[in-house]
């Protein structure tokens, strides 16, 4: 037996057939009826639908054999997609050096004739074949050829249906999600801004409308007021601008290595005043040295988000801690909080985009569940991964992964 060679191209054919999203699928009744009538033309107990990986042939459909997969090693029609433009004509396996000795041959299904057409993909790939088996020595007719030839063409067109619907759903799913991001957009625009502008207006309104001014605990605290409405106005719109730019993927991923405990003190620096105020207790136990490889402004905005988070629903007096671990060449940073926690059945509404969660801190505040919605999706364009673990009353663990510099 001669084992069939692997193509120069194996990576790229293996990418192509990748691409389908066809291994491994249920029987169609579209492929039966070609292997039906494949069987029926040539007179032959067994057609099958071949796809080669790396290192089995599968069949997506089969007709007279009952087995589903054999190794690649053994496989005629490996021999098959060598020669892409030609279809290979066995009449009698017993007498060829390539195959007389193939356990296919001397054993179950007892291959003897053999003719396969090699599937090839508009991208000039084999991927593998429609062919013909008998348990004895045969020949084809030239009109007999002409048909498998035909029918093989008729499979490709399958398969490139298959990956236009595939791409088609990949299109409609793209399109729901943009519909849902503008109108969440619109949502926030029209009510979660409309909300603290209108409260601005009243304020200022309460300021000029003849009130003593010089009552500076009075005016303190309308003044207090406004600071507060100012800054949630502003994270809001800050959210709101860089989830509007990642939808559109108009940011750019420029990673470089940075120390990861001067970036999160210069963002613990932005909440100084509602943390004093708050009087939450902050640890950072990242260490002076602990560098990773990221975006710079992605970061910001993921640790910005996750630490203003827990601020919003830890309670006065609790604690934050801000941590990292070594995992495997990657570092694992984490924000846990002693705040309120999370509802088990909120959970799955954190990072979806069609209904992201949006609740009230323990002071009011609202957010728009914007957020974490922008850290998912700049730690996977990190190829990272974003967890969260809570309980209802018990507070929350925020974690994610990234890269670490060498």
């Amino acid at each position: 037996m001669i084992s069939p060679s692997i193509p120069v191209n194996e990576r790229e054919r293996l990418e192509n057939l990748r691409a389908y999203s066809i291994l491994d699928t249920l029987p169609e009744e579209e492929y039966d009826e070609i292997t039906f009538l494949a069987s029926k033309i040539c007179g032959t107990p067994i057609s099958l639908v071949t796809l080669i990986d790396e290192t089995r042939q599968w069949f997506k459909s089969k007709y007279g054999l009952e087995i589903d997969e054999t190794p690649r090693e053994y496989a005629f029609c490996a021999h098959a997609i060598q020669d892409q433009d030609n279809i290979l004509i066995v009449p009698d396996s017993r007498e060829d050096i390539r195959f007389q000795d193939n356990p296919l041959v001397t054993d179950h299904p007892n291959v003897v004739f053999y003719a396969g057409v090699p599937l090839v993909t508009p991208q000039g790939f084999p991927l593998g074949t429609l062919c013909v088996i008998d348990n004895v020595p045969r020949r084809l007719e030239e009109s007999q050829i002409e048909a498998l030839q035909a029918l093989a063409n008729q499979l490709i067109k399958l398969l490139e249906l298959r990956i236009a619907c595939i791409q088609l759903g990949e299109s409609e799913q793209r399109l729901k999600e943009l519909n849902a991001t503008k109108d969440r957009l619109f949502s926030i625009i029209g009510h979660d801004l409309r909300g603290p502008i209108g409260g601005f207006k009243s304020l200022i309104q309460l300021l000029i409308s003849g009130n003593d001014l010089s009552n500076s605990k009075q005016l303190l605290e309308i003044l207090t007021v406004i600071h507060k409405t100012a800054n949630s106005t502003y994270d809001l719109l800050e959210n709101l601008l860089e989830w509007a730019k990642s939808q559109q993927n108009e940011i750019v991923f420029n990673p470089k290595k940075i120390n990861l405990k001067e970036l999160v003190f210069n963002i613990l620096n932005l909440f100084s005043e509602v943390i004093l105020n708050k009087e939450i207790n902050i640890v950072n136990e990242i260490s002076e040295d602990q560098f990773l490889v990221a975006d710079n402004n992605m970061l910001s905005t993921i640790l910005r988000n996750l630490i203003s988070n827990a601020i919003k629903f830890t309670p006065n007096g609790k604690t934050i801690i801000v941590s990292v671990a070594n995992m495997d060449g990657n570092i694992k940073i984490s924000v846990q909080d002693e705040g309120t926690g999370i509802q088990e059945e909120d959970l799955p509404k954190l990072f979806n985009s069609l209904s992201p969660l949006s609740t009230y801190g323990t002071q009011g505040e609202k957010g728009s569940g914007l957020g974490l919605l922008l850290c998912k999706d700049f730690i996977e364009r990190h190829n990272g991964i974003i967890e969260v673990n809570s309980i209802w009353g018990g507070g929350s663990t925020f974690s994610f992964t990234l890269p670490q510099a060498t």
